[in-house]
C-alpha cells in the first residue's frame, strides 16, 4: 500500500467500515494487483491516524472504539454498493 501526505490507502475492509462509521470521508476504491482485493482511499489527516492506531491497537474498553451498530451497518452497505460499482 502506497501511501501520500494526501492520501491513506488499506484493503482492510473492516477498518475502511469502521473510518467511515467515524465519519472520515472515504475519496475512493482502487483495483489492485489481486483482483479480489480492493483498496480504499482516505483523506489522510490527523484524526485518521488517530482512528487507525485506536482500530488496530487500542483497548477494547476505549469508548473512541465504540460504533453505533446502526451507523456502522450503513458505512458496511455503503462501501459495498461501491464495490459492485
Amino acid at each position: 500500500m502506497h501511501n501520500t501526505n494526501k492520501t491513506y490507502r488499506q484493503s482492510s475492509f473492516t477498518l475502511a467500515c469502521f473510518l467511515v462509521a467515524k465519519g472520515q470521508p472515504i475519496t475512493g476504491i482502487d483495483a489492485t494487483e489481486n483482483p479480489n482485493k480492493k483498496e480504499f482511499l482516505f483523506v489522510n489527516n490527523s484524526q485518521l491516524k488517530r482512528l487507525v492506531d485506536i482500530y488496530k491497537f487500542g483497548d477494547r474498553a476505549n469508548p473512541d472504539m465504540l460504533v453505533n451498530v446502526h451507523v456502522y451497518e450503513q458505512a458496511r452497505r455503503e462501501l459495498l454498493d461501491r464495490l459492485k460499482d
